[in-house]
This record gives structure tokens, C-alpha cells and sequence, in this order.
């Protein structure tokens, strides 16, 4: 089964991704942060029981769903999980509480168990999609909400462990692919100004993290006293004015600098297919002019060479697939990690031989 950073529109255009996320508790229950883990196993069932009963699992388009108690797999296959985005880097590291995951064989559609709360629903959507995500959550949001007592006041609307999620529990967010905002500087400014209307640029793996390959996540902060809807359509409003910048900036770019920009790309292309050893950081700076290259229309894998690089996977999925934990998954190793630079050049460069 394909995953949803699989497809080949995956690397078209400024937005990788839409996402929304849904953050749920169950009423008479404390939040994961005071429960106990016979509690929190008590949870886990409760909600198992209630996305696969019968009458339940035809309802959600599901692609195949499955279900990992997380204290049943290796710490390789949890860091995997989180550097793909399926569950969070917190619970991957969470090693006091019972917690689960019901997710699908696309990875787009999941529901973590005893995270920062008792259900965090997440649906994932390649590109621009993000009325798809939002309905795609909703559905199963209101499926589980028809077997489930949520933890709800009339006056603040769903209670979460963390009040920034009270509201709504509802986060949006883009997956942004920047590098000519990055570059000119013009990002962090951006970022300041957006702060202030209740949103938020960051790396892509969240709050506190690093971007990597020009790759950001733009989402909202404020959950309570807004609609569903109209965070939605502030966010979109939001992206499509960065998406615009980015796309000026292109523009500019090739009117001005094209000798420029098709050198740093092939330059890119150069290191990926002969280095003998390259960090993280490094491989995904090169993989990120690579792709601007691609939607600019130049260097290897654009239409207009005479040669066109037909990767057989995206991008982003090799962005993906570099990271320590999936590199070590994907190579079957799970030893020597120091060699980790060496195996991530030779995975790259069987990747962009031609």
C-alpha cells in the first residue's frame, strides 16, 4: 500500500501536505498526565473496542486499519513512526504510560492513544487538501464521538490537558516547502508578524524543532473561541499569501538569476549521486534546491532537460527515508549508528543514479 508521501504530487508546488488534528478526552477519566496505567490501559481497550466494533469499522475509510500497542514494539519502530509524522516524537518517547495506535497502511489517517491526550485524531492529505483532512477527521471524530462520553463544557467546548487545545482541539497546519523565503531572509520576519495574528511558522516536526530542508509547518495556536471553520479558512488565507511569496520569489529568481539557480541545483544534484559520506542537515539542504529546481523547471528532474531524472521516489520520501531511525529501518540495521553518514550517501546515491 502506498503512503500518502509516496505520490508523485507530493513534490508539486510550495504546500507538501495539509494536516488536522483532533484532540479528545474521555469525561470522568484524569488526563494522561495524572492517570494511572491501569487506567490508561483501560482507555486504550475502550477506544480499540470502539473503532473496530462492527457496526464502526465499515463506517471509516480506513485502508487497511491497524492497531500497535506501543509497548509491545522496539524503540527503532516508534522513533520510525515519529519521524514520519504518525505519531509524536513525545510519545514515541513515552516509556511510563500504556498508549496505542490505530492508524492505516497510508499512515494519512491515525488516532493516538494516551498521548497529551486520551485521543488525538490525525488525518494527513498530500498538497493543498485541507478541507479533505479536516472532513476526513471529522468523520471519524463523529464515529467515535457516537460510542465515547467526551469531555465537554457548554462554555469552554472540549477540555484538553493542555489549555491552548481547549476550544475546539482542533490544529491545522500545512507542510511548507520555503527555501527562497529562507534564503532571502525574509522568513523570520514573516514568522514574527505571523505569531501575532494567533499562527505559527516552525520545523516541521513541531514546537521546539529545527526545519530541515527548507521544510516548515504553519498552524494555528488559538483553538478556543473560533470555529472549526473559521480557523480553516484563516490558515488557508494565511498559506495562500506565503505560498504567493515563495512563488514571487521564483518568479524573480528566474528572470534574474536562472544561470545561478540551475548551477546550485545540478551542484546539489552532483553531491547527492557521488558523496561517500553526508549528515542529515547537509543531504536534505540538497535535496530541498533539488526540489525547487524540480518547480522551477530546472535541473535534473525537469521536463525541460534532455535527460529528465525519473526518480522512482519523491522527494520528500527520500527526506523521509534519510532520517536516522528510517534509514536504519529501511537498510536493516539497527547497530553502529556512528556509520550513519556512510550509509545515508550510499543509500542517496543509489537513489539519483542515472
Amino acid at each position: 500500500m502506498q503512503k500518502w508521501y509516496e505520490k508523485n504530487d507530493v513534490d508539486l508546488g510550495v504546500i507538501i501536505s495539509s494536516r488536522v488534528r483532533l484532540a479528545r478526552n474521555l469525561v470522568n477519566i484524569p488526563f494522561p498526565s495524572r492517570m494511572s496505567d491501569a487506567e490508561a490501559g483501560d482507555v486504550m481497550e475502550e477506544i480499540k473496542a470502539s473503532v473496530f466494533c462492527e457496526s464502526n469499522i465499515d463506517k471509516i475509510s480506513h485502508n487497511g486499519l491497524l492497531f500497535l500497542d506501543l509497548a509491545h514494539i522496539s524503540e527503532l519502530d516508534k522513533n520510525v513512526l515519529a519521524e514520519r509524522h504518525v505519531v509524536s516524537p513525545a510519545m514515541a518517547q513515552n516509556h511510563s504510560l500504556s498508549c496505542g495506535l490505530i492508524y492505516n497502511n497510508s499512515e494519512n489517517l491515525s488516532i493516538m492513544i494516551n498521548e497529551e491526550d486520551h485521543i488525538r485524531i490525525q488525518s494527513i492529505f498530500v498538497g493543498n487538501d485541507l478541507d479533505a483532512a479536516y472532513d476526513a477527521a471529522s468523520q471519524l471524530d463523529d464515529i467515535l464521538s457516537s460510542d465515547l462520553d467526551y469531555a465537554f463544557n457548554n462554555n469552554f467546548g472540549y477540555l484538553t490537558s493542555c489549555p491552548t487545545n481547549t476550544g475546539t482541539g482542533l490544529r491545522a497546519s500545512y507542510m511548507l516547502h520555503l527555501p527562497l523565503l529562507e534564503y532571502t531572509g525574509q522568513l523570520k520576519r514573516l514568522s514574527e508578524l505571523i505569531t501575532k495574528t494567533g499562527f505559527v511558522i516552525r520545523g516541521a516536526n513541531g514546537e521546539g524543532t529545527e526545519p530541515l530542508g527548507n521544510v516548515y509547518q504553519v498552524s494555528n495556536q488559538v483553538t478556543l473561541g473560533k470555529t472549526e471553520g473559521e480557523i480553516i479558512n484563516s490558515l488557508k488565507q494565511l498559506t495562500n499569501q506565503i505560498v504567493d511569496k515563495e512563488k514571487q520569489l521564483q518568479d524573480g529568481i528566474l528572470k534574474t538569476m536562472s544561470s545561478d539557480a540551475s548551477d546550485k541545483v545540478w551542484r546539489a544534484y552532483g553531491i547527492l549521486s557521488h558523496c561517500r559520506k553526508i549528515s542529515l542537515n547537509e543531504a536534505r539542504s540538497h535535496l530541498s534546491d533539488i526540489r525547487a529546481g524540480f518547480n522551477m523547471g530546472i535541473g535534473p528532474m525537469s521536463s525541460n532537460q534532455a535527460n529528465p531524472l525519473h526518480l522512482k521516489k519523491t522527494i520528500y520520501e527520500i527526506m523521509t527515508n534519510i532520517q536516522p531511525h528510517n534509514l536504519q529501518y529501511i537498510l536493516g540495521i539497527t547497530k553502529d549508528a556512528r556509520q550513519l553518514d556512510m550509509m545515508r550517501a550510499d543509500y542517496l546515491r543509489h537513489i539519483f543514479a542515472r
